[in-house]
Order: C-alpha cells, then sequence, then structure tokens
C-alpha cells in the first residue's frame, strides 16, 4: 500500500461557510492546493480572488452567498456547492457572527445581544450540518470539521484585556464550547452513516488590525507557550488532516491549535 497521498483532496467536494473571512479564506486556499473543489460561503460579496490569486485554481473554486441565519439561504447554499462539485465530502463550519455588543459583558449584556452571539456560534453551526447531512451521507469519505475555540474550554483572562479597546464576550465562549459538544454529539450520531465529526480550536488569531496594538499583541503571545500568536496558515496542518483520509480512524475530537496556551 501507498500512503503518498494520504493527506490528498483531489477530486473531494468541500462546503466552507465563512470562507471570505481572515481565517476561512486561508483555509480554502489550502484545499484548493491539496486538490479540493471548494464551494465558499459567506454572507458578504467578494470574487475569487479573495481566496487565491492563483488563477489556475478558478476552476475549482465556487462562492456562494449565504445568510446562515436563514434557513432556505442555506438549503440553497448545498444545492449550488452540490451541482459544482458533484458530490460534497466534507463541511468546514468557520462562520461566525456575535452581532454587536462587542464590548459586553456578563453584567451588561442584555437578552438580544446573547441571543445573537449563540445563534452566530451554535446557531450557524447547528443549521448548516442539518441541512448538509443528506449529502454527506452520499459520501465515502464524509467528514464536518467545526470551529470551536480557546473559550471553548477555558475562560479569557480579563487582565489580558484591560486597558485595551478590546474583550471576549460571555456568548462568544457559550457558543463556542457548545459547538464542541454538538461536534461529539454528531460523532456519535451520524457514525452509523460514515460521517465523522470533529473541531478544531484556535487560540490567538487577531485580525491584523488587532495586532497593531502593540501592547495587546504582547500580551497574547506571552499566554503561549510558542511565545507568539497564531496566523490563519497554522490552521491548515489541522483542517487537511480532518479532511483527508489520514484522519480516517478519527472523530469527536476537538484539536487545540493554540501555540500551547491550554497545556500550561
Amino acid at each position: 500500500m501507498s500512503y503518498e497521498n494520504l493527506f490528498s483532496l483531489k477530486d473531494r467536494g468541500v462546503v466552507v461557510t465563512g470562507g471570505l473571512g481572515y481565517l476561512g479564506s486561508k483555509i480554502a486556499e489550502g484545499l484548493l492546493d491539496f486538490g479540493a473543489r471548494v464551494v465558499v460561503a459567506d454572507y458578504v460579496d467578494g470574487g475569487k480572488e479573495l481566496v487565491t490569486k492563483d488563477v489556475r485554481c478558478f476552476d475549482r473554486l465556487e462562492i456562494v452567498k449565504c445568510d446562515l441565519d436563514d434557513t432556505e439561504s442555506i438549503k440553497e447554499l448545498f444545492i449550488k456547492a452540490h451541482e459544482f462539485t458533484k458530490g460534497i465530502d466534507v463541511l468546514i463550519t468557520c462562520a461566525a457572527n456575535l452581532g454587536a455588543g462587542v464590548l459586553n459583558t456578563v453584567e451588561n449584556m442584555d437578552d438580544e445581544y446573547w441571543l445573537k452571539g449563540i445563534e452566530g456560534t451554535v446557531g450557524y453551526t447547528f443549521r448548516t450540518i442539518r441541512e448538509a447531512i443528506p449529502y454527506l451521507k452520499e459520501s465515502q469519505h464524509a467528514s464536518i470539521i467545526n470551529f470551536g475555540s480557546l473559550y471553548a474550554v477555558g475562560a479569557p483572562d480579563p487582565r489580558t484585556y484591560y486597558d485595551t479597546p478590546f474583550s471576549s464576550t460571555p456568548n462568544y465562549g457559550a457558543g463556542k464550547a457548545a459547538t464542541v459538544e454538538l461536534t461529539k454529539y454528531c460523532a456519535a450520531y451520524l457514525a452509523k452513516y460514515g460521517i465523522r465529526s470533529n473541531s478544531v480550536s484556535p487560540g490567538s488569531y487577531p485580525h491584523k488590525e488587532v495586532q497593531e496594538n502593540i501592547v495587546f499583541k504582547k500580551r497574547l503571545e506571552e499566554k503561549t507557550m510558542l511565545g507568539r500568536i497564531g496566523y490563519p496558515e497554522d490552521l491548515l496542518g489541522a483542517i487537511i488532516f480532518l479532511a483527508s483520509d489520514a484522519s480516517a480512524y478519527v472523530t469527536g475530537v476537538n484539536i487545540m491549535v493554540d501555540g500551547g496556551q491550554t497545556a500550561w
């Protein structure tokens, strides 16, 4: 037996929600490099050049505008994705939306913002998985990869955010923790269909604009064993592993990609 193609995604159909975002676009680019046919779903408008500058990959890339608050929009996404890929093998749920109130705490967050954050994390993930299942059942390589978070397994340290314009809201961590649990539920329930379900939990991956705050960036770096923040490409190894046959016997797992922060 040859193992040289163990990580290959050649001709695999992959759907990535939030695929035009800071993390999602790099993930989509990496999937293309490994041979996949990729459908990027996002609520914003954007061209293929936001994912890759390699025009040779454009024929394996499709961008679909989708509102993950709307079940009918999600259904339409998968109809279009199936038409483009000819078969959906992998679902990656990268999208998240807290709405507003990003500086709210457990003391002052109202019900509206709380629910927006829960819906924009585990709600998005639940609805997307539900609508993907009929398509994944048809695949011999079906894999669901959800996005958890550092704050799915531990609380944000208020000292990190002190005296900065940033915060981590209570609904974000709660929603991501629920997403990790939903991942395990799906691993157990969907195993009978041969569908694997795992999650990847990034640590600190601040956007470029956030990195400009040197004090905050340094605090994030000091939290990790490796002494640096994460960059989108740091997630690719875990994603390709879980999407490919290299992880054929892996399900129900949450992989931390956090520079060792949660291992202290």
